[in-house]
């Protein structure tokens, strides 16, 4: 009777959590007041390409005073640039390799002097090596910590102080589903993200007494683009890569909903939920068969 009982309870709570997140879906789009962001400067890392130039898009709908990108490959940096501007809103771009402490802050107070305080942070830039963990070298994991981890580091550092003496900002970090549960074959990538978990929720109570600085994370499943365009799940009809758009809407919504955190698609509460107690089986469900980067 007694394990009746627990089950019931365990039952009852899951059932919770998935109506409250599923209502907060929807009000979030539907019933809740999104924030104005007409005088936000943002700032997007990684926003060349991929979910980056389709967050900074989507953030252009609402008009923001500017849209700032950071990225390593010019030519992408421009493109992206480009189509915000013929939407009307301020943009620029900067060449900045987020693997580079030093670089980060130089060109941090590049865009102070050239277009003011950044209030919106997005970090976004990310990469992935796609290796066992014996064949995968220092470097990779290195580089994969720098780029994913360190960097979201320097640049908090980097644009905290003015929001802090403004009293006012957001900082937003694209972190994983793989930043909450491991697969094999992307050591490297969920170590990292895992870190960013640590790091979002430490400063998020760091924080508390700044009510009108807020932090988002967002812990979204596989994304159908170039970076995971390799990666095979077990069940992949269950579990289909996310599309893009989907993922860019949720996030901006979130923003501008001030959300802490929201994990895509929401099904996924379910089985963190669950992972407590069968933490093994419920990672075989989704186990990651192969990774080949392309």
């Amino acid at each position: 009777m007694r394990n009746i009982f627990y089950a019931s309870v365990t039952v009852l709570k899951l059932i919770g959590i998935v109506i409250t997140e599923s209502v907060r879906a929807i009000s979030s789009i539907a019933v809740t007041k999104t924030k104005d962001i007409s005088d936000e400067i943002i700032l997007i890392t990684g926003g060349g390409r991929g979910i980056g130039r389709q967050i900074a898009l989507e953030f252009a709908k609402f008009r923001p005073k500017c849209i700032i990108i950071w990225g390593r490959k010019k030519d992408w940096l421009k493109r992206t640039v480009h189509d915000i501007q013929s939407l009307g809103v301020k943009s620029v771009y900067f060449v900045c390799d987020v693997s580079k402490r030093e670089l980060i802050y130089e060109k941090a107070q590049e865009v102070q002097e050239m277009v003011g305080d950044v209030t919106l942070l997005v970090n976004n830039a990310g990469i992935l090596s796609g290796k066992p963990i014996e064949f995968l070298q220092p470097e990779d994991m290195k580089e994969t910590l720098k780029v994913n981890t360190l960097a979201q580091i320097w640049t908090i550092k980097a644009f905290l102080p003015a929001m802090l003496e403004k009293g006012k900002g957001h900082i937003v970090c694209m972190s994983s589903l793989l930043g909450l549960l491991g697969l094999k074959g992307v050591c490297d990538y969920a170590t990292s993200k895992f870190a960013t978990t640590g790091l979002m929720e430490c400063l998020m109570q760091e924080l508390e007494d700044y009510p009108n600085i807020h932090t988002t994370i967002i812990h979204p499943y596989q994304i159908d683009n170039n970076m995971f365009a390799g990666m095979q799940v077990r069940f992949p009809s269950l579990f289909p890569p996310l599309k893009e758009e989907y993922v860019t809407e949720a996030t901006v919504q979130a923003v501008l909903n001030n959300r802490k955190q929201i994990t895509l698609p929401v099904y996924f509460y379910l089985i963190l939920f669950f992972r407590r107690w069968y933490r093994i089986a419920l990672v075989d469900i989704i186990e990651c068969r192969e990774v080949i980067l392309k």
